[in-house]
């Protein structure tokens, strides 16, 4: 037992560990693509909110990684993201220290009707109500029973079991919904209960998906204010799309 227990503590030690690491690249990385600082150094608000609180600048003028106190949000909705917020919110690393919030992104596909292909986002940071649980009271407030629906999601992290849960609930009420969640990385997926969770929604007929690097630049060209400028993909992409697709195959197998 001493034995499993020194193993746990320094396995757990190593996850910190990299965490700080993951959070302090990403920090330098936003340092590269020349983000500005204006008004005495400080980092605009919105680029300070993408990180959780992530960036910051000391006496010297290098960004530093520093926690805030963030005040309460209500669910955010809009049309496109914006490419910051984009590549580091979604970007698939495999520890996510600073990445408190869901951003999900839709299309909805309705059939026999002439409203065409809905798209749009919705993020949630720091409400009781996630955006999983959001879309259907905000995006399809006028489910029809009568029309089938097509509806694909692009989040920044799969499901807590919590909402996967509901998603589940959801889909065993409305059978002429079919979802697919392309996630661009896997929440918290060695606990128990997250898996459970996964595997429910897996039998309830909802298409689990780790996105690819194809995945990412599709949701650049339809989600993020690109100004016709292409995305670079960072170096690991692949890497960790084949980390996560391996992880939730054996989840669900």
């Amino acid at each position: 037992m001493v034995l499993e227990q020194l193993a746990e503590n320094m396995n757990r030690k190593e996850k910190e560990d990299k965490e700080a690491t993951e959070v302090t690249k990403d920090v330098q990385e936003v340092k590269k693509e020349g983000e500005k600082t204006k008004n005495n150094g400080e980092v605009p608000a919105n680029k300070a909110a993408a990180t959780g609180g992530a960036v910051a600048n000391d006496q010297n003028g290098d960004f530093q990684v520093q926690p805030i106190e963030l005040p309460p949000f209500e669910i955010i909705t809009g049309d496109r993201i914006d490419p910051f917020i984009f590549k580091f919110q979604f970007k698939n690393v495999e520890y996510s220290s600073g990445r408190n919030k869901t951003i999900l992104c839709y299309l909805v596909h309705k059939e026999k009707t002439n409203d065409g292909l809905l798209r749009g986002y919705l993020e949630d940071e720091h409400t009781s109500t996630h955006a999983e649980e959001a879309f259907f009271t905000q995006c399809l407030p006028d489910y029809d029973p009568a029309l089938k629906y097509t509806v694909t999601w692009y989040v920044t992290s799969s499901p807590c079991s919590a909402c996967a849960k509901k998603i589940a609930e959801v889909l065993r009420a409305r059978k002429n919904v079919r979802l697919t969640i392309f996630s661009a990385r896997l929440f918290w997926w060695e606990e128990a209960e997250i898996q459970a969770g996964l595997r429910a929604l897996h039998s309830g007929g909802c298409k689990l998906r780790i996105m690819k690097p194809l995945d990412f630049s599709y949701m650049w060209d339809t989600f993020v204010e690109n100004d016709e400028q292409p995305l670079n993909l960072w170096e690991d992409c692949k890497e960790n799309y084949e980390y996560y697709h391996e992880k939730l195959a054996d989840i669900l197998q």
